[in-house]
């Protein structure tokens, strides 16, 4: 299998867009074995990647690059062929992502992971781009690599595409709370793993094992996470309960519950 080198890091293609790789995700799971010419022939206007010198499917080459260097897809033979390579199936492709970024072997590319993890521990539910890059500069993953504007930037789109932040138009800060769609997915794919598919505790632990981070260093709920999981009962997706002789029990807000209930997914 061929990769591109080591060294170049997931949270340094500054010039990506989520909806350029769901895009290219999308088409590599449906044409396994798909050469460049392929992928170009799709996605580029025509003409493109004819010339040596072109550089009108950079953008296509940079989400090639991301989505393997984040094991999603693999690279093989001469001309390289693209095949999609998930480690969860049927999975929508924002939690499908987060799963590849909190789960990278490599520690500098699970930086993506990182910083949310850390937003999370610290229960910062509202954050500037300034603010986070002096937490990321002073803080526990300072000694990655060099965190730079750019960087935080890629970050936050990436967070804000994905569903972990909510970024409100003409506003400057970040808000730490995951949509609606993202927790709902991870819920309903923790239930048949967890030790308790009816425990709301079990499965947060399993989606903040596989997706994202849950839980504050103090071992509550994050504030937005919170939010979100009382938006969604409010909307009729899931039911929450509270019973005294449970094992484990959280607090949401005020609200102490125990147990959760799916309902089915349209």
């Amino acid at each position: 299998m061929s990769a591109p080198p080591p060294a170049r890091l997931l949270i340094s293609h500054i010039t990506l867009r989520g909806p350029d790789l769901a895009q290219l995700y999308a088409l590599i799971a449906v044409r396994p074995a798909a050469t460049l010419d392929d992928l170009r022939a799709k996605l580029c206007p025509a003409g493109v990647g004819t010339a040596p010198d072109d550089l009108a499917d950079a953008p296509l080459r940079e989400a090639l690059s991301f989505l393997i260097i984040a094991g999603l897809v693999s690279a093989n033979g001469r001309p390289r062929r693209y095949t999609a390579t998930p480690r969860l199936h049927d999975t929508p492709f924002p939690l499908l992502l987060t799963h590849h970024f909190a789960t990278h072997p490599d520690e500098r590319q699970r930086a993506i992971a990182f910083v949310h993890r850390q937003l999370v521990a610290d229960d910062t539910l509202v954050i500037t781009p300034q603010a986070l890059r002096d937490q990321q500069e002073r803080g526990p993953l300072r000694d990655l690599f060099a965190w730079t504007g750019e960087k935080l930037t890629l970050w936050a789109h990436l967070a804000a595409f994905l569903g972990l932040i909510r970024r409100v138009e003409r506003a400057t800060e970040l808000f730490v709370l995951p949509s609606l769609a993202l927790t709902r997915h991870a819920l309903h794919w923790a239930r048949p793993a967890a030790t308790d598919a009816t425990a709301l505790d079990a499965l947060l632990r399993v989606v903040d094992t596989q997706f994202f981070a849950c839980f504050t260093a103090r071992g509550r709920v994050h504030r937005g996470l919170a939010q979100t999981l009382l938006a969604l009962e409010s909307l009729g997706h899931i039911h929450m309960a509270h019973h005294a002789d449970a094992a484990r029990s959280l607090l949401l807000g005020e609200r102490r519950v125990s147990t959760v209930a799916l309902m089915a997914a349209h």
